[in-house]
């Protein structure tokens, strides 16, 4: 039994109590009355034999029954709770996960978001009217919803506001937006030694955490400020039946570009096998449809050792398709399952089409063979011939007129708007430098992962030298050395750039020209540069790459003539954008499934898609614990305990004893 108001408890038996046991010791005053014999009346004369206005406190049902009433209505005002669920601090952090698997209906017709949004409001109902209590939403970013408040009623609403999303779960940001909430600052004064420090500690604090368990940073999550131990895991849900696509590829066949080529690979998460059809869209018309059939977890084997056993994968590989125009490539599993958000996936394709290239060298035999082996339109110049060049003969409406600007051993700052691979040289930005020679190290590891790597054999790559470069924080490694970036990515306002610090040809320092390595002269070489070209072009004659996981910011191209731009989002809602002077805009509001639409936009660059492939979130079969750093913490399935006002069953039993009071009092006074 908890009171959540026990001052105002005491404060009425304070009111109470001690005038009713004054009046027991107060003496009745009463009117004399001659009577023939006192025989029947001996109780009532001992109140006449004390002469003063006190008496001695004797025993009295009556006084005890009353005190009990009291009592009891005392206590009642002091609202106590029966204490079904565990008492808690008076600093509580609700967290409250919103990402896709929380989207599943479960039995009842309830998501569990919504599942996770009671429990949370079950424990604000839990708190005393002391206690506050901060809301915390997340998935692949945090949010507060709510500060600390007192308001209960002000706090549920805001858990109310939360809403569903279709992106993945990462929990990392949400602790640290949680510790930095629950500590006390120093407030800096203007004077050295005038800082305010805060009067008392920080208050203990009970995180809650509710959730379906599917967080992918969970064993990584740094947990500083608070106990571990304190932090209650409540796991909702139990549905595990899910199919879900987790890649799609599009590409145009490289010698035949009006052909496709389409796969999807589909994973099986639930116990039973599954039979289902994969249909392909494009452009919302049917084309082609594909039977899997893919068994079960119960049934698979675990390919990754760690005695978790996955559902069965499947490829859907479309038949070839002829399509010489551009559009939108949807697939679509025909399933009834836990989780919709994975059972469709879109990329976006263009008309195929050349890639013009602008190759800027002192002469290069490797870069143009390769060039002209390749299925590209360029044009060559040097590089003074180049910084000469009118505006008009290098760009077209404020961008680079080339897909892709290639310079040889010739580093400038002259780049407008558009797409550049910089070999043994470098852009003139800042943040970026070359700083000296590299030519007695090695390539020492390298993103496999990374599109310009793409059926690269990196290992056969043994350039003799490359320059040292610095780059921003913001840039990508793709190949490093042994001390410095050797091939990276780099992003700068509407622009992007591979820089490479070795190159097919180097200089020695009498400016002789020497072949740098053998690997210029394999197939490495041909199929790095077509990858680099088809990178920054986006050419999706070589393959698509406007596909992001929910809640990835994009860039976007805009026409110059425009003051706002719209984009029209797949739950049918419509976001303006001001675009001032600007011809790229950022937009970050990805957490949705499916194909945005940008007006007025760059054609070519107007459309992308938003995909899960998310294993984690795809398997939406709940965890029963959680690993939180390297403190496993078991989570409690099922609904919450609640601690239930208790207020009416003294009042039941003060009327109770209000009765036992009647008859007493009515049986003395018959007697």
């Amino acid at each position: 039994m908890n009171f959540l108001d026990l001052p105002m408890a005491g404060l009425a038996a304070a009111l109470t109590v001690p005038p009713l046991v004054a009046l027991y010791f107060l003496k009745l005053k009463r009117n004399a009355k001659l009577v023939p014999s006192t025989f029947l009346w001996k109780k009532s004369v001992e109140d006449l034999q004390v002469n003063s206005p006190f008496q001695r406190l004797r025993k009295s049902l009556l006084l005890l029954l009353q005190l009990l009433v009291l009592a009891l209505a005392a206590l009642a005002l002091g609202k106590p709770m029966l204490e079904t669920a565990d008492a808690h601090e008076r600093t509580v952090i609700l967290l409250i996960d919103q990402s896709a698997s929380m989207g599943v209906i479960e039995d009842g017709g309830k998501t569990r978001l919504e599942q996770a949004k009671e429990l949370a409001k079950q424990q604000i109902d839990n708190m005393g009217d002391d206690a506050r209590a901060m809301v915390i939403a997340f998935c692949d970013r945090a949010i507060v919803p709510s500060p600390f408040d007192s308001d209960k009623e002000a706090l549920k609403r805001k858990i109310d506001s939360i809403e569903q999303t279709q992106s993945v779960s990462t929990l990392g940001e949400a602790v640290s937006l949680a510790e930095a909430h629950a500590q006390n600052f120093v407030i800096a004064g203007e004077k050295p030694g005038s800082d305010i420090a805060p009067v008392s500690a920080v208050p203990p604090a009970t995180v809650f955490l509710f959730t379906d368990g599917r967080i992918e940073d969970a064993e990584k999550v740094a947990v500083q400020k608070f106990d571990v131990s304190k932090i209650r895991v409540f796991t909702v849900g139990k549905r595990s039946d899910n199919v879900g696509i987790l890649a799609m590829d599009a590409r145009r066949h490289y010698e035949y570009p009006e052909f496709l080529e389409i796969t999807a690979v589909v994973q099986n998460f639930g116990q039973d096998a599954v039979n289902l059809d994969a249909v392909l869209y494009i452009d919302g018309k049917n084309v082609d449809v594909q039977a899997l059939t893919i068994e079960g977890a119960a049934a698979a084997a675990s390919p990754t050792g760690d005695g978790k056993q996955l559902g069965h994968i499947a490829v859907a590989a479309f038949d070839q398709i002829s399509f010489e125009g551009s559009g939108v490539v949807e697939v679509v599993l025909r399933t009834d399952d836990a989780l919709s958000a994975d059972d469709r996936a879109w990329t976006i394709i263009d008309p195929p089409r050349r890639a013009t290239v602008l190759l800027v060298t002192p002469g290069n035999l490797f870069l143009e063979g390769v060039l002209r082996t390749l299925s590209v339109e360029f044009d060559m110049m040097g590089g003074g011939e180049y910084e000469s060049a009118d505006e008009q003969g290098i760009t077209m409406d404020g961008r680079s007129r080339y897909d892709v600007v290639i310079f040889d051993r010739h580093s400038t700052g002259r780049l407008p708007q558009g797409n550049y691979l910089f070999w043994a040289s470098a852009p003139k930005l800042d943040g970026v430098k070359v700083v000296g020679e590299i030519d007695s190290e090695v390539l020492f590891d390298w993103d496999e992962t990374h599109a310009v790597l793409r059926h690269v054999t990196v290992e056969t790559i043994d350039p003799i030298s490359w320059l040292k470069l610095e780059l921003p924080a913001e840039a990508r490694s793709i190949i490093d050395g042994q001390t410095s970036p050797v091939l990276s990515y780099l992003a700068h306002e509407a622009s992007q750039f591979l820089v490479s610090g070795f190159g097919p040809i180097g200089e020695d320092e009498l400016g002789r020209e020497y072949r740098n390595g053998d690997w210029v002269a394999s197939a490495d070489f041909v199929v790095l540069t077509q990858n680099m070209i088809g990178y920054l072009a986006s050419n999706l004659a070589m393959q698509s790459e406007r596909s992001l996981r929910p809640g990835e910011p994009v860039s976007l191209q805009v026409r110059g003539d425009t003051d706002t731009a719209t984009i029209s989002r797949p739950d049918n809602e419509v976001d303006s954008i001001p675009t001032g002077s600007y011809q790229s805009i950022h937009y970050a509001r990805t957490r949705q499934v499916g194909v945005y639409r940008v007006t007025p936009g760059v054609e070519g660059r107007d459309v992308f898609a938003i995909n899960l492939f998310s294993e984690a979130e795809s398997n939406v079969s709940p965890v029963a614990e959680i690993t939180l750093g390297a403190t496993l913490v078991e989570s409690q399935a099922g609904a919450a305990a609640i601690n239930k006002p208790a207020w009416i069953y003294f009042l039941l039993g003060v009327l109770l004893f209000l009765l036992v009071e009647w008859v007493v009092y009515n049986y003395r006074v018959f007697v």
